[in-house]
């Protein structure tokens, strides 16, 4: 019988949309937009001179996976993939979806503090095995202080060692692309929820400025519509008030908004962000499932 660590096992997209006749000669003229976390490992191609996002690329992954196993799937999809291999991306654009992450007001931030502020805001320590990194939101004023496991910060890096690459935690685009949205929607308040399976960001929004962000997990959808009715409340606002719009692993069918629609009259599904372009076959693409995935390559555009 063979060795199981010898075997090679192929890891199969759940989506795989892309333009075929990219040529991989464009590649230092292209971003990879990347989004990691437990359930998902997710990659998109844009097209730099038009902004058109030209590939799609999502691998869910199992549950009951380490963080070791989930990075050494990481590395096989880097490493056996005729695009991700390449070390010759203009630029590769990483958003890191982790639960420990803090924004701080730039008047208030020190970068020397960064663990600190991660320390304060979960209760518990960073770890030797972790850094904490931080970027800027200039459209809120303030820096996103998150941690990454440093050996998968460290692989990267020097998987694309010619590119320039940046790290984002996967609120930050979600904060973006839902202050955009808000322009859009001409609303004065705006409640945007990116779901996961048991869990979903709440970005609220006010007059174009951004009130509150925060992630919360949850059991059951009647617990999700509690949590955010208590939370709306703690800002004073009223269901009546807000416009309410769902990204992420969400439909009009999904158990999630039919809950919601019991309780907010203005309640929708989000579309993908206006101000990328997008190929014919990315196009086809429910574009508020990858909501994030695509705000990546604008959080800094």
């Amino acid at each position: 019988m063979a060795n199981s660590e010898n075997q090679v096992i192929e890891i199969i997209p759940t989506l795989l949309v892309g333009d075929n006749t990219f040529d991989p000669a464009a590649i230092p003229s292209s971003t990879l937009c990347i989004e990691m976390g437990e359930q998902n490992i997710r990659f998109c191609i844009v097209r730099e001179e038009n902004m058109e996002v030209i590939w799609l690329e999502d691998y869910a992954l199992e549950q009951t996976l380490s963080q070791e196993e989930v990075f050494e799937k990481l590395k096989r999809m880097f490493t056996g993939h005729l695009l991700w291999s390449s070390e010759a991306w203009k630029a590769v654009r990483v958003s890191v979806n982790s639960n420990l992450f803090s924004l701080v007001p730039n008047v208030l931030f020190d970068a020397e503090k960064v663990g600190e502020y991660l320390s304060f805001s979960s209760g518990n320590q960073v770890t030797a095995q972790d850094i904490a990194l931080y970027h800027d939101l200039p459209l809120v004023h303030a820096k996103n202080v998150f941690s990454i496991p440093r050996h998968w910060h460290e692989w990267i890096i020097n998987h694309f060692r010619s590119a320039s690459v940046s790290f984002y935690h996967s609120t930050s685009p979600i904060i973006i692309g839902a202050l955009v949205s808000h322009v859009e929607h001409q609303e004065v308040r705006v409640a945007s929820l990116c779901f996961e399976k048991d869990m979903f960001t709440l970005v609220v929004s006010e007059s174009q400025q951004l009130i509150l962000c925060n992630r919360f997990k949850f059991k059951e959808v009647q617990e999700m519509a509690y949590i955010l009715l208590f939370t709306l409340g703690q800002l004073g606002y009223e269901p009546e008030q807000m416009k309410v719009v769902c990204y992420g692993d969400v439909s009009v069918s999904a158990p999630v908004f039919e809950e919601l629609s019991h309780y907010f009259p203005s309640l929708e599904i989000g579309s993908r962000p206006t101000t990328l372009k997008y190929s014919s076959q990315c196009a086809e693409v429910p574009g508020h499932r990858y909501f994030g995935l695509f705000n990546t390559y604008l959080v800094s555009s």
